[in-house]
């Protein structure tokens, strides 16, 4: 028996693997596809060719909050993050949706629906199966030629006002996460670009590219000094961290984990977001919001069921 590996590039051919996902310690020295949990304690690489006699999947279905739910733990979330004055910091939720298409026509869909974004199906009894169409890089190399995006703030593709303050300021924070980060590391060459619209199916987010120089040896150490950036934690990120492992009622697991693969020649690396746990016929979403002192909690419920649109219009029964 072999696990499932599906994933396609944005703009490029679809790729389909066989092989064994495994756990490992490091990614130094690896060359594959890889993937970690969001706090990168559990860490996998796709191991060509192999085979596994372990099919015991997880069943395990992630808790849901229901809208009221939601409103009161968020609530007491905010007050909390003001309280100990916390920049911002990353709320997230599960959102049950039942699917009527197999695992390999949604992986379809999505690559026919999101043409820019990172798509993959896997499936392992290391983690479960989990399919996404993910709009955030987290590192790009060609030989030497390195790329990171700072991604944040949300609004719909129709909405044609101008970004809130709130937004702004939620994407400076990882634009300067990663402009300090970079800074401390042996990069050559950066280039930080203005601040852009980037569309990902029905809503829009503001980012800001860095382009830079790196080496092969260095590329862990890039990871873990980029992940997890404020778009998925918090500022500062040690506070944030703690504030969401106290108010989330669900393990994220893969979501906001890293995925993608990597290699001397070329390295493609996402954030993934914008993805969904597979259980019998159901999926499980995983979509979140960023919270800073001018948040308001109907409008970031709001922005969430806008987030799970990406994959609810894919998945809904046609």
């Amino acid at each position: 028996m072999t696990d499932i590996l599906h994933y396609r590039v944005p703009n490029q051919g679809k790729i389909k693997e066989k092989g064994v996902f495994k756990k490992v310690n490091s990614f130094q020295s690896v060359e594959g596809f890889i993937l970690s949990s969001f706090l990168k304690e559990e860490k996998f690489v796709f191991e060509k060719n192999a085979e596994t006699n372990d099919r015991d999947f997880i069943r395990h279905s992630p808790y849901c909050l229901s809208e009221n739910e939601y409103l009161t733990q968020a609530t007491s979330f905010l007050e909390e993050l003001k309280k100990k004055k916390i920049a911002k910091a990353i709320f997230s939720r599960v959102k049950e949706l039942a699917i009527y298409h197999s695992a390999e026509e949604l992986f379809d869909k999505l690559c026919s629906q999101y043409p820019n974004a990172f798509v993959y199906l896997i499936s392992s009894s290391c983690f479960g199966s989990w399919i996404g169409a993910s709009p955030e890089i987290l590192l790009t190399v060609d030989g030497y030629e390195a790329e990171t995006i700072a991604l944040a703030g949300t609004m719909r593709t129709t909405d044609s006002s101008l970004w809130r303050g709130k937004e702004i300021e939620e994407q400076q924070l990882v634009t300067d996460f990663i402009s300090n980060k970079l800074s401390g590391l042996e990069v050559e060459n950066r280039v930080q670009f203005p601040r852009e619209e980037l569309i990902a199916g029905s809503i829009k987010h503001l980012s800001t590219r860095f382009k830079f120089r790196t080496q092969f040896e260095l590329q862990e150490k890039i990871i873990d000094t980029l992940h997890p950036t404020p778009a998925v934690s918090g500022s500062p990120q040690k506070k944030a961290i703690e504030l969401i492992g106290k108010y989330e009622k669900h393990n994220r697991s893969l979501y906001a984990g890293v995925i993608g693969f990597i290699s001397k020649e070329e390295t493609q690396l996402f954030v993934n977001l914008r993805c969904a746990q597979l259980i019998d016929n159901k999926a499980y979403l995983y979509i979140g919001g960023g919270f800073t002192k001018k948040s308001n909690i109907r409008d970031e419920w709001l922005e969430t069921e806008s987030k799970a649109e990406t994959l609810q219009k894919v998945f809904q029964k046609k």
